[in-house]
């Protein structure tokens, strides 16, 4: 018996490409779930260091699941995975404060991201499962790079003129100049 160090297939080849389509297609289905993800990120410490409701929103508002719970109302829709929102009072909110519940968003999807890069590279896993790991890898480094870049993103329905970044924001903190 041959014990393989890594997958045996070959991506770059005939064989391979079934797997390289179906990890596109899983990307594409994680994207949402990425975005809760790094949006729940937010929430965490927003919870504990504010005291008024808490708004999370995952993809379209018009088209979403409304749910309250406690001081947090949850609009989720998977259908639009790359708009993530979360709404907090940030009157009267430390510099120290926003940073953290700002830069935490980033840090979930690092997390993300590290904990499946590190479970493809370290665990022998069968193929199907390891195309999953790849595909969830590639949302949360998406999920990363796309909000700790500070740029102004795609105008979107709820947000016109494009939101800033999380990368931006937090510049503007560092700068002294408060959303």
């Amino acid at each position: 018996m041959i014990l393989y160090i890594a997958n045996s297939i070959n991506y770059l080849s005939w064989e391979g490409l079934p797997w390289i389509i179906s990890a596109w297609i899983g990307l594409v289905l994680f994207r949402s779930f990425a975005t809760f993800i790094h949006e729940l990120g937010h929430l965490v410490p927003a919870f504990f260091l504010t005291k008024d409701v808490l708004l999370i929103r995952v993809g379209n508002k018009s088209k979403s699941w409304k749910i309250t719970s406690g001081r947090i109302y949850w609009e989720l829709s998977f259908l639009s995975g790359r708009e993530g929102f979360t709404g907090y009072q940030t009157k009267n909110l430390s510099p120290v404060k926003l940073f953290t519940i700002i830069a935490m968003g980033p840090v979930a999807s690092l997390l993300m991201s590290t904990v499946s890069g590190w479970v493809i590279f370290s665990i022998i896993i069968p193929t199907w499962l390891e195309i999953i790991m790849v595909s969830w890898f590639c949302a949360n480094s998406l999920a990363f790079f796309r909000s700790i870049l500070p740029v102004t993103l795609k105008p979107t329905e709820n947000f016109p003129e494009g939101p800033p970044s999380d990368g931006l924001e937090l510049m503007r903190i560092l700068r002294g100049k408060n959303r």
